[in-house]
């Protein structure tokens, strides 16, 4: 259902820092956010980052090489190359204004990269700062977080006998970042994660310091030859995802035209706390004029089902597969901590021109323990062993208006994945994209994420992407797409070879600079097991596909008054169907952003919601602290209502306090298991300090 990238960052102007006329950039995230359709809180951390350094020492555009334009907020490979004809024909700007008669440049455009450039003549100096300057210009912070929960959950209760089970630590998590950074240059950070219910442990042989999850990485760039070096965590970006990616995406919203493009930006510190989604150890990034060589290693200890374990080592010999979701709260969840080593290494080597990219990656990839999986219908073509390699070869080419792009790639198994499309600026008012893909059923890759329907399971599925954004004036944007898949080997919970096919219009109306107006209509078509054709207790059951859809219509207005305060209004309704069974759902809330001060901003929501089956839910975009990102499910019949401050304490501090809480009708219970809480109501806290040196 997603697929992204950085997004390339362009549109993530992290909220607790917008502007006022930028906070109408909220629902363009939410609307890449929310196609993850994931009820966990997401860590970004190193997308606001970014676009806090290019805050401090913008971009220059007269010097910017076409990579670094493209990480812009609101910036694609059609503009870039506009803005790059433009210095060519009439020489070096001489004023960011000067931006809005390129080409392609609208206000809202401009409004969104205005304060991450800036324009200065003369040469680049790509030797580095110096030691001295490098250490007298560095900034640093630590970043600590709590988040906890009011009501009790029964996994922190007394146990009741001795069989009964508990989690093992705290019901908190903590959070804790040190990070010292000279943009673009230097970067060092340490991050460290304990998840509610995880215990607090001392044993440096099984990687606990006192938290559960440790991260850290130093990194130089832009010294000399060396593009990049990373010696620590890290994620790799190759080509459009089949072998290496960052592991989270978006895609598949109304933004049809960047979306589709997967980010090629190489090798990138890694400070979130996804426990699975990284590699560790060491990589570079060379240049040769040209040329670009791009060696990595990484050995890592990742968490696995563990099926049987050495007797006399208690190493696992057999896994049955790789576990990303990195709680260890319970003795089996620690029992699979870190079950199974990983070593991966290989590398990329690129050619570019000016207009033309090709790049070929390679690498492998061996496991401690064999994965083995207990075989089915619907998985007998999965990675079973304990090694793999895989091959690709990427391309990107800029022609006057038309972005060519894709990636072919192959894995030790012999199976194939290709994907391949564009994006074109067919007129002033007129831009298209078009992806097709297919991954055959045996190929195998861990750590690749592309655009398609299941972006991180890139096998067993073939489709194509239409997008269409029609741009009559600066006040109407129309847009909208059509992607069919189809699917020809079984999947869990679907017995046959399948399609699939989605399809969303929006219609997008802009009065004023402040204020914006859209309705959306999405239609998502599906085919999955049906019911048993007996109802008879002894009667055999026969498969068969059924067909089931998924509505949705949303009205949406979102202004902004006197620069100070900014107001989001949303009516959402949905409609789930699958044979003889019907699902409705709406959900109506109210946004509220108000900055009485350059020091102050609050934050506020209060939705009521009716979904009462979890396949008519709706997913919404909420506020939180820097760094995350929450895309909670709104189902069940209720209301949640949330409020944050935000308040800057001095020139050094800044603290963060946010409480959100849903309450339910008609329910006696929230959640099951260890998670349930007795009562019709759910209240989070979430507490976050920063202080900048």
């Amino acid at each position: 259902m997603m697929a992204i990238w950085l997004l390339p960052v362009w549109a993530l102007g992290q909220i607790d820092s917008l502007d006022n006329e930028e906070y109408d950039l909220i629902p363009t995230i939410e609307d890449l956010i929310s196609n993850t359709e994931t009820d966990d809180q997401v860590d970004f951390t190193y997308l606001t980052d970014y676009l806090a350094d290019l805050r401090l020492r913008p971009l220059n555009l007269n010097k910017a090489t076409p990579d670094q334009l493209k990480t812009l907020p609101g910036m694609d490979d059609l503009l870039v190359s506009s803005l790059m004809n433009h210095i060519q024909q009439f020489g070096e700007l001489v004023s960011i204004y000067e931006l809005q008669a390129v080409p392609g440049f609208s206000p809202d455009i401009f409004d969104q990269i205005k304060a991450y450039i800036s324009i200065s003549s003369g040469r680049e100096d790509q030797r580095g700062p110096p030691p001295r300057q490098l250490w007298e210009g560095m900034k640093g912070d630590v970043t600590q977080r709590v988040v906890f929960l009011l009501e009790q959950q029964k996994g922190y209760s007394p146990k009741e006998d001795s069989t009964d089970r508990r989690y093992l630590g705290p019901g908190y998590q903590a959070y804790t970042r040190i990070r010292f950074n000279y943009y673009p240059n230097f970067s060092f950070a340490v991050t460290a994660e304990k998840d509610r219910g995880e215990a607090w442990l001392w044993d440096p042989q099984r990687q606990y310091y006192g938290y559960d999850f440790t991260s850290g990485h130093i990194m130089i760039r832009e010294y000399g030859k060396i593009k990049r070096l990373v010696i620590g965590d890290y994620t790799m970006e190759s080509g459009q995802g089949l072998l290496l990616s960052r592991g989270l995406g978006f895609g598949k919203g109304a933004e049809v035209i960047r979306s589709v493009k997967m980010p090629d930006r190489g090798i990138r510190p890694y400070s979130s706390v996804n426990e699975n989604t990284f590699l560790r150890g060491a990589a570079a990034t060379l240049g040769f004029g040209k040329i670009e060589i791009s060696p990595f290693f990484s050995r890592n200890r990742l968490d696995a089902s563990v099926q049987a374990r050495d007797t006399l080592t208690e190493e696992a010999e057999i896994v049955g597969s790789i576990q990303l979701g990195g709680l260890h709260r319970t003795e089996s969840e620690l029992a699979n901590r870190k079950a199974i080593g990983e070593t991966a290494f290989g590398g990329k080597l690129v050619y570019q021109e000016r207009r033309f990219k090709v790049g070929f990656t390679h690498y492998w990839q061996y496991f401690d323990a064999r994965l083995e999986r207990s075989l089915n219908a619907y998985n007998q073509f999965d990675f079973q062993g304990d090694k793999n390699y895989l091959s690709s070869v990427d391309f990107d080419w800029m022609i006057s208006n038309v972005n060519l792009f894709g990636e072919f790639a192959r894995s030790r198994s012999g199976g194939l994945a290709a994907t391949g499309g564009l994006m074109a600026a067919l007129a002033p008012t007129l831009d298209i994209s078009l992806v097709a893909r297919r991954f055959e059923k045996d190929f195998h890759s861990f750590k690749g994420y592309a655009f398609a329907e299941r972006p991180t399971a890139l096998r067993n599925e073939q489709g194509i992407y239409l997008g269409i954004r029609v741009k009559p004036n600066y006040n109407w944007t129309i847009s909208g797409y059509f992607d069919q898949y189809y699917f020809d080997w079984n999947k869990f919970g679907v017995g046959y070879p399948s399609k699939g096919y989605e399809y969303l219009l929006q219609m997008d109306f802009r009065p004023s600079r402040y204020s914006n107006f859209y309705v959306r209509f999405r239609s998502d078509n599906k085919e999955s097991n049906g019911s048993s054709l007996f109802d008879e207790p002894f009667a055999p059951e026969l498969q068969y596909l059924a067909a089931s859809r998924k509505l949705q219509l949303r009205f949406h207005y979102s202004t902004t008054i006197d620069r100070k305060l900014g107001l989001r209004t949303r009516l959402e309704f949905s409609h789930y169907t699958k044979e003889d069974e019907s699902q409705r759902g709406f959900l109506l809330y109210q946004d509220l952003s108000w900055k009485p001060a350059f020091s102050w901003r609050f934050t506020m929501r209060y939705a009521i919601f009716d979904a009462p089956d979890y396949d008519a839910r709706i997913y919404a975009y909420e506020n939180d602290v820097l760094g995350f990102f929450s895309i909670p499910a709104y189902y069940r019949t209720g209301s949640r209502y949330y409020f944050m401050l935000n308040k800057k304490l001095g020139r050094k501090w800044e603290f963060w306090a946010r409480i959100a809480q849903s309450r339910y009708r008609d329910i006696r219970s929230i959640g099951s298991g260890l998670e349930e809480i007795a009562g019709d109501r759910r209240t989070e806290v979430k507490l976050q300090l920063r202080f900048k040196f």
